[in-house]
């Protein structure tokens, strides 16, 4: 009896340290049996379970006592799943390598002229980052790499009694007339983008990214815009001599599919001696991050 007593007491021991690890099971019960027949300890994944079969004072004696266990594996899993940790070292095969993306990043914003000419401010910037594109994902829970081909669009307000003209193919600032009110002076660029970016999630939806945008500036306008007299005139400047490949660096932060966008362009639109000279620092919401 007194080895059995201490099997069982062993038995009890070991179920109520796995319970203390982490399940909610009932407290464990203490049985003593003198001269049992046989006694079974049976563990599986999920559970640890004592059989007692038989005994010296009843040959029918049956008892059976069964505690939960918690899989440590189980628990990290359901852990990390809560708290939305998603950290390049880590890994996660549900995730797939590669998709195509439709229509994503989606920006709209406002662009603003850097180290211009006097009186050229910001306006409107818009862009579709990617109307078609791929990414891929070498690892699970690293940085997802992307390619796209997209279209953009960048408007300019020219102020301070100024205009654009044109002196041979070079575009100039030029005073309006004396008598002009009401001016609208632009400068309008159109083009297509091929961007290529990373994305890294940092936590549940918050994700961050940045790449580069190579543009091929393929529409390049300006126009005045004025009255006189109450009479209205209308200037449109074509055949511009834009550069016709520059380049943007961005970077974007964000939530599932919104995020804060800023893009800087750090090549001019115009070579010297073919128009103004600036840099372009543009920000704005994205949509399809």
């Amino acid at each position: 009896m007194k080895a059995l007593t201490i099997a069982i007491a062993i038995t009890a021991a070991m179920t109520s340290a796995l319970t203390a690890r982490g399940n909610t099971a009932e407290p464990d019960t203490l049985v003593v049996v003198n001269n049992a027949n046989r006694v079974t300890i049976n563990r599986t994944p999920t559970a640890n379970t004592i059989i007692i079969t038989g005994s010296k004072d009843d040959e029918d004696f049956y008892y059976s006592y069964t505690a939960e266990r918690v899989d440590s594996a189980a628990v990290a899993a359901r852990s990390e799943e809560e708290w939305g940790l998603s950290l390049p070292f880590l890994h996660d095969e549900k995730r797939s390598k590669s998709k195509i993306v439709w229509g994503g990043n989606t920006q709209i914003g406002i662009c603003m002229p850097l180290d211009g000419p006097a009186g050229l401010d910001q306006s409107v910037d818009l862009a579709i980052g990617k109307l078609v594109g791929v990414s891929y994902r070498p690892w699970s829970k690293g940085p997802e790499f992307s390619v796209g081909v997209g279209l953009f669009a960048q408007k300019f307000a020219l102020h301070g009694n100024s205009m654009f003209a044109l002196d041979g193919k070079s575009l100039v600032i030029v005073p309006l007339p004396a008598d002009a009110r009401d001016s609208h002076v632009r400068l309008f660029n159109f083009g297509f983008q091929l961007p290529v970016s990373f994305k890294q999630q940092i936590y549940r939806d918050f994700s961050v990214s940045a790449g580069v945008a190579m543009k091929l500036n393929t529409y390049t306008t300006a126009s005045n815009k004025y009255t006189i007299d109450h009479r209205s005139y209308e200037t449109p400047l074509r055949g511009l001599q834009q550069r016709i490949l520059t380049y943007d660096v961005f970077a974007c932060i964000g939530l599932e599919d919104i995020a804060l966008y800023c893009r800087y362009s750090p090549v001019s639109l115009f070579k010297s001696g073919n128009g103004p000279q600036f840099d372009v620092l543009s920000f704005g919401i994205n949509l399809g991050f």
